[in-house]
């Protein structure tokens, strides 16, 4: 991780230097990286995207959302609809909106 902050004096980057840079966070060998948007670029906290974790084995699925469910706001919990054994979807913590989907997606045409 490196804040903006982090970089030289004369690069330009953004005047709150506390905020996020670079980061990054393994997700089974899969590096997702991450930074705040500098300063002068609106975003809207939270629900500017959403992050989906999908996984074709329920159980893992499960498990991976029970470790966000705590703290969150649940829009709607975990559980098998029309289009998939599993999907779910919250806002966590700090607002950042998270879908969870068994890959495995039912026929819903017939």
């Amino acid at each position: 991780m490196a804040t903006y902050g982090d970089a030289p004096s004369n690069s330009g980057e953004s005047a709150n230097r506390a905020q996020i840079m670079y980061s990054e966070i393994d997700v089974r060998g899969l590096r997702v990286m991450l930074s705040d948007m500098p300063d002068g670029i609106p975003a809207t906290v939270g629900d500017n995207v959403s992050i989906v974790i999908e996984s074709d084995d329920l159980e893992d699925l499960q498990a991976i959302y029970a470790k966000f469910e705590a703290d969150s706001k649940i829009y709607m919990p975990l559980e098998a609809t029309f289009w998939s054994k599993g999907y779910a979807m919250i806002a966590d913590k700090f607002g950042v909106q998270w879908h969870f989907s068994y890959a495995e997606f039912l026929n819903v045409s017939s």
